[in-house]
């Protein structure tokens, strides 16, 4: 029996919240949680992040219509989001700079590959329902306010496969056609193919699961071409059973609130609310859980109905005026060398076998100053994370020297994060605030800090303090960052480093 769209639509938002809240509790676990049907425990008072920014987008498409263009969603992102973690975080620093999209998704972005926007697909694939060169624009404009490259590739892969899967409620053809859309040369359609070609050739569900969690791990758990290998194996190999492809998502771990959430809106659309679990959708509220910035959003739909509501309402309300001229594809931002600089640093490298670096330290307390006779070894960074690959290729322990300076009146406290390629020790005049020795790569982050550690401090106005960071076991490639934040994530502006 063919589903209506309303229907479809209903069973995206419900299955999206269902497979987000079976996920959320192993959200980033670098084991396979082995969740079982009786061991969920489904949380609905949680916010649901996966839903709430798709929320805000509902708003804006009501707002601006078709005019939804880079410049809106800018707009919607200064008006309406928080800084967040990670790429959001990276986002909202660049728009605050006037860096607008899509240079904001690629300027210091290490997290440019995340889920975050991924999992922003299905309002595009829902309200441009039987148009994916609309559902393929409007999320590479999505994603590129905070992503680039393979991390928008993916927000268009689920948009146009979700959008197919719409009108015709097949899921192979469905997964192909989104594959279709990506080139050839990039990670994730690379990884797709991969995926697809071990389902062809009937690997065994388990065996199939290991091969991609082995063969595809990336050391970010956000990372969205591992996570998307692991969602279209629990399609692809789910049989089109709801909860059975649901666990498989989680069981592989990783970003498995998202994996779960994203199986969980692909199947809605495909089964339509009345094939999803009815023991599931009685443990479902209505009401939505939503963040504080997100309630505050003027017309900001408050439950899963007025979701399905406003989302069938702008379906018929856009779709008739679109132009008949398909889309342009998403052609990734390339630098050309103009992008600002927002965050200068200097810093002096100092190598323990050249020179004596605890006396180098007293010097540098007493005179405040760089010898002259070390200039040579000051670097200037624009980026948040800079490359020490040169310096490393000789040395086994690296020494970096800086002086930090205060500006005006600081957040009570700060959030300090350093993060390295290698293990790390931080001082500040002499006073050792981290010894941090993991061999997790270098991930900056203000609230998982992977290759380093994250702490408080508390600044006074127009402090300055002698900074030494040492690296040890040094080996090209190698990454530093030393960045300073608000117990909101906010990236601080206040705080400099220099030498």
């Amino acid at each position: 029996m063919s589903l209506d769209l309303r229907e479809r639509i209903s069973g995206c938002w419900a299955g999206k919240c269902l497979g987000g809240a079976i996920g959320m509790p192993f959200e980033g676990v670098p084991y396979r949680p082995n969740l079982t049907p009786e061991s969920i425990r489904l949380r609905q008072d949680v916010p649901n992040d996966d839903l709430e920014m798709q929320l805000i987008w509902l708003t804006g498409l009501r707002e601006r219509g078709l005019d939804l263009d880079a410049a809106a969603f800018g707009d919607l992102w200064r008006r309406h989001i928080p800084a967040g973690c990670d790429e959001y975080s990276i986002a909202i620093r660049n728009l605050r700079h006037g860096v607008n999209p899509p240079v904001s998704g690629w300027l210091d972005n290490c997290f440019a590959d995340g889920m975050g926007a991924t999992i922003r697909s299905e309002i595009w694939a829902a309200v441009f329902a039987g148009r994916p060169d609309a559902a393929m624009h409007f999320a590479e404009l999505d994603a590129s306010v905070d992503h680039w490259g393979d991390g928008v590739w993916g927000e268009i892969f689920m948009a146009a496969a979700e959008c197919r899967a719409f009108t015709t409620g097949e899921l192979i053809p469905s997964l192909e056609f989104g594959r279709a859309q990506l080139p050839d040369d990039c990670r994730l359609a690379r990884t797709l193919d991969a995926v697809f070609e071990l389902h062809r050739a009937g690997v065994e569900a388990g065996e199939a699961g290991s091969r991609i969690r082995e063969t595809f791990y990336h050391y970010n758990f956000t990372d969205c071409v591992t996570n998307l290998a692991f969602i279209c194996h629990a399609l692809l190999w789910g049989n089109g059973e709801f909860l059975p492809s649901v666990l498989s998502a989680v069981n592989l771990g990783r970003d498995a609130d998202c994996t779960g959430a994203s199986v969980g809106a692909f199947l809605g659309i495909l089964l339509g609310r009345g094939g999803l679990p009815a023991d599931l959708l009685e443990r479902l509220n209505d009401r939505l859980s939503l963040s504080p910035y997100v309630e505050r959003v003027p017309g900001v739909p408050r439950t899963l109905t007025e979701t399905v509501d406003e989302t069938l309402r702008l379906h018929e309300t856009l779709c008739p005026k679109l132009p008949a001229v398909p889309y342009p594809a998403y052609a990734p931002y390339r630098p050309d060398g103009s992008e600002p600089a927002i965050c200068r640093s200097r810093w002096l490298v100092a190598d323990p076998a050249e020179c004596d670096t605890e006396a180098l330290e007293r010097e540098l307390r007493k005179s405040g100053r760089c010898p002259e006779r070390l200039k040579h070894r000051i670097i200037e960074t624009g980026q948040l994370q800079f490359d020490l690959s040169p310096f490393a290729r000789d040395a086994n322990t690296l020494e970096l020297f800086t002086f930090l300076q205060v500006r005006g009146t600081p957040p009570d406290p700060v959030m300090v994060s350093a993060t390295a390629d290698v293990g790390l020790t931080l001082w500040f005049d002499g006073e050792m605030q981290c010894n941090h020795h993991s061999r997790l790569l270098s991930l900056p982050s203000f609230h998982r800090a992977e290759g380093g550690a994250a702490f408080t401090r508390h600044f006074r106005d127009g402090e300055r303090r002698l900074v030494r960071l040492r690296l040890q076991y040094c080996l090209p490639p190698l990454r530093a960052c030393l960045m300073f934040g608000d117990p909101a994530n906010n990236h601080l502006d206040e705080i400099t480093l220099e030498i």
